[in-house]
């Protein structure tokens, strides 16, 4: 058996390649002469396309973000709309995020109202479309509720910047393009956004309530970037919630296959917990093996589920 994981980004590699050793080790169950490779890059391995890579018998599991995005394509919403997935998950992971919409302090507006209002010509800093990312898409879904488009905001003068870093918490990256006047971005865990914050002071934009309820109803969840949760954050902003990795599979995965990933994720996961320590820490607080099979957005595939009651942790 060849299994493969998706695991696009430097914090899913190491993750998934731990993952990867425990499931051939020395003990595994997996057929003699079988491997198991974490696959990342271009074409067709991108976070954005992990749902339909698995549906499609591509990968048997990926990690994909937020941990709704799982949920919607399984329900057949969003970009998923009307072609619900066969979906199943095999473990959650603790990831505290936020979608945040914010603006440099001397552009002159509070909401994105005022932006369709004032057709300023923005610098955005966001996921392009080539990076194929979550966020890039629910960035447009959220412009598209105030009768934004970035194609209307170039034809402003304004432009897609592409300068989001690879390595976000890297010291010696440059966080933001100095021509920035927006960043409509997640993963404010990062080092990333309070070294932006703290150079180029900004305003964080509110989502409306009918905006999030909107995106509720497709299967989102709301947020809240909370006061002081960045520099300039002087009050609680509603937005969405952008917690949450998630390793995933298909329904109909061998059993045998969910259940030796959950085992391997119990004998990985304080090696896991050790390259995920610090103050930015993208994985913001250790797995506990007593949560990671609790409250996912999906339900548990059967192996994984079976391990979790095996051991007690469920």
């Amino acid at each position: 058996m060849d299994v493969k994981i998706s695991a696009p980004g430097l914090n899913w590699i190491r993750l998934a390649s731990l993952l990867a050793i425990g499931m051939d080790g020395y003990y595994s169950s997996l057929p003699k002469g079988s491997t198991v490779s974490v696959i990342t890059g271009n074409p067709g391995t991108r976070c954005v396309r992990a749902p339909e890579l698995v549906a499609n018998g591509d990968v048997h599991m990926a990690i994909t973000t937020p941990s709704w995005y799982a949920k919607i394509a399984a329900e057949g919403k969003g970009p998923y709309s009307g072609n619900p997935l066969p979906l199943r998950a095999l473990a959650a992971f603790p990831h505290d995020d936020r979608l945040v919409m914010a603006v440099r302090q001397e552009v002159p507006i509070h909401s994105l109202h005022e932006l369709q209002e004032k057709k300023l010509p923005l610098h955005i800093s966001m996921p392009v479309k080539e990076i194929e990312h979550p966020a890039g898409w629910v960035v447009e879904a959220v412009l598209e509720q105030y009768g934004l488009s970035l194609e209307d905001i170039e034809s402003w003068g304004g432009k897609v910047l592409k300068d989001r870093p690879r390595f976000q918490n890297s010291p010696t990256s440059i966080p933001v393009d100095p021509s920035f006047s927006a960043v409509f971005d997640e993963a404010i865990m990062t080092r990333r956004w309070p070294k932006i914050a703290n150079q180029y002071p900004l305003r964080y934009l509110p989502l409306d309530e009918n905006v999030v309820a909107h995106f509720e109803e497709m299967g989102m969840a709301r947020g809240f970037l909370e006061k002081g949760r960045l520099p300039g954050v002087q009050e609680d902003v509603l937005t969405i919630d952008f917690s949450g990795w998630l390793l995933f599979c298909r329904e109909d995965m061998p059993f045998e296959l969910g259940y030796l990933a959950a085992r391997a994720l119990d004998e990985q996961h304080e090696a896991i917990n050790a390259i995920f320590a610090g103050e930015f820490a993208p994985m913001t607080s250790p797995i506990r093996m007593h949560e990671i099979g609790r409250n996912t957005p999906i339900p548990l595939h059967a192996g994984a589920e079976a391990y979790y009651k095996e051991k007690g942790y469920l």
